[in-house]
């Protein structure tokens, strides 16, 4: 076939457009220049070096030519808008456009783009008669053969146009033979479909707009559609996982041979199940288990460790929720660690773990024996940390005077006590910063003063007014920051200083201390 070839065949690619100062190239006149590249729309057929019209000797390649600019022209005026004081003018737009010399054929001598007679028998050097037309063009030569569904290098064409002119058309039209190009030119299309929030994702399924090439993700989140035609496509995701947002379509060209890379960023809800498992208490003694935590730090880094609350009940079990799964090596899998035992008890084993978590999923962890021994008869003083919670953590002090009963102290009738004061040291000041002591909520005690001389001490004291307290009472819960860093513990070691019954006398010698541990993930 031998065509003069229109928008139905072709589309023009116009880019990196410019304009010269006037009488930079030509006296009293602009010159614009831009580059022209051609996509051949057609999948199964490509474009040659034209047989009609005929082309200049020696001449190989498709040739694009102006066959007609347009100025639309306008004689410019003035009007008024805006709220009635806007003066609103208009430029004239009129003047001349010609073809400049960027249209310069193949760029051989002789073949420079000198306007050819592409229609008629008249020389372009003849001036033609009069009501005759002239078919004299330049032109611009494009490689030879032009691929289906395929698009062609860029090269620069250009105006010379009048300073009047604001605005032009010019209608381009290409010469070039059609002719079948056999199997259709492909490329590949490959690229990662990951999330910052789940790593890469497996089985998303991934399609090129048209022609029906589609691909699935693998375990490592790539895919490759091979065999797809030619062209400017558009990919898109489908079945993404649940709690996922698809990212939207993007665009690409696929070139004959070559590899068209689109990677997909996925923001996704972070993928957590939940851990569950018993806990049974052993031993004579019988303490409540509900100050127990138990806590759930994943294997992967970068995530924040849940943990549940016990009942006080033996057996009990836990069910920790929002654990997350976490990515890369250990995902699914993580450590479990109790915190604040009664005193006296211990547990086996001393932590624990699970493996297998999936998101939404619930796995059993490691089960837990909590054995409890009758402590011996003294007061007992307890430091207790609570669980972490939003990037903070208490310690709460209590003194007990009811486990022991002095003669030396009251007599028979029951111990108590209204003074306390005491340091506090623990460990752990890389990720813990003290913030301030204050009364225990329902606590007698009421007069706390306290203060934090350095890092990783407390000093404090309280007191009740009247008559000393025979009921365990809190006398100090102080709060603490939980910084970023490595994995750590913190533990108390308390140096009493004063504790007193109302009668005066002193009962840290019968005193037991149950020091706090805690879990920093």
């Amino acid at each position: 076939s031998q065509s003069l070839l229109g928008g139905d065949v072709i589309t023009l690619i116009a880019s990196n457009y410019a304009a010269s100062a006037v009488g930079a190239f030509q006296p009293g006149k602009i010159r614009v220049s831009f580059d022209v590249s051609i996509f051949n729309k057609l999948s199964s057929a490509q474009l040659s070096t034209p047989t009609f019209p005929t082309p200049p000797s020696s001449v190989t390649g498709i040739l694009l030519f102006p066959f007609s600019t347009q100025v639309t022209t306008t004689s410019g005026g003035v009007a008024v808008g805006g709220g009635g004081n806007d003066v609103i003018v208009t430029q004239p737009n009129q003047g001349l456009v010609a073809p400049s010399p960027a249209w310069d054929g193949d760029g051989t001598p002789g073949n420079n783009g000198t306007p050819f007679s592409f229609f008629n028998d008249i020389s372009c050097s003849v001036t033609p008669p009069a009501g005759v037309i002239s078919d004299c063009f330049p032109y611009e030569a494009y490689a030879v053969p032009l691929l289906g569904n395929a698009t062609s290098a860029a090269r620069p064409v250009g105006f010379d146009i009048d300073p009047t002119v604001g605005n032009f058309t010019a209608k381009l039209i290409l010469a070039a033979d059609l002719a079948n190009s056999g199997p259709a030119p492909v490329g590949t299309v490959a690229g990662l479909v990951s999330s910052p929030q789940r790593g890469n994702l497996s089985g998303v399924l991934v399609t090129v707009n048209t022609g029906g090439f589609t691909g699935t993700t693998g375990a490592a989140g790539t895919y490759s559609i091979a065999n797809v035609t030619t062209g400017p496509k558009t990919v898109s995701l489908s079945g993404l996982p649940s709690g996922c947002t698809d990212p939207g379509p993007q665009s690409t060209t696929v070139r004959n041979g070559a590899t068209s890379t689109v990677n997909f960023t996925v923001v996704c809800t972070a993928a957590s199940g939940t851990v569950t498992g018993s806990i049974t208490r052993t031993g004579p003694a019988t303490p409540s288990l509900a100050a127990v935590t138990i806590t759930a730090t994943p294997g992967a880094s970068g995530t924040t460790p849940a943990s549940a609350a016990l009942g006080g009940a033996s057996p009990t079990s836990y069910s920790i929720a929002n654990v997350l799964v976490g990515s890369g090596a250990g995902a699914g899998s993580g450590a479990l660690a109790l915190s604040n035992l009664p005193g006296g008890c211990t547990s086996a084993p001393a932590s624990g773990s699970y493996t297998g978590l999936t998101l939404g999923g619930t796995v059993t962890g490691t089960g837990f024996t909590i054995d409890c021994q009758t402590p011996p008869a003294f007061y007992q003083y307890t430091a207790a940390w609570s669980a972490i919670s939003g990037g903070s953590v208490t310690l709460t002090l209590t003194f007990d005077p009811s486990t022991l009963n002095d003669p030396a102290v009251n007599g028979p009738a029951a111990d108590d006590f209204n003074a306390f004061q005491a340091r506090v040291t623990y460990t752990g000041t890389s990720r813990l910063t003290f913030g301030s002591c204050a009364n225990t909520t329902g606590s007698a005690f009421t007069n706390i003063t306290a203060s934090s001389p350095s890092a990783g001490i407390i000093d404090f004291l309280n007191f009740k007014t009247g008559a000393g307290s025979i009921t365990a009472q809190g006398v100090a819960t102080c709060t603490f920051t939980v910084g970023s860093g490595t994995p750590t513990t913190a533990t108390t070691s308390t140096s009493l200083t004063v504790v007193s019954s109302f009668s005066g006398a002193d009962l840290i010698p019968k005193t037991q201390k149950n020091e706090g541990t805690l879990s920093i993930p």
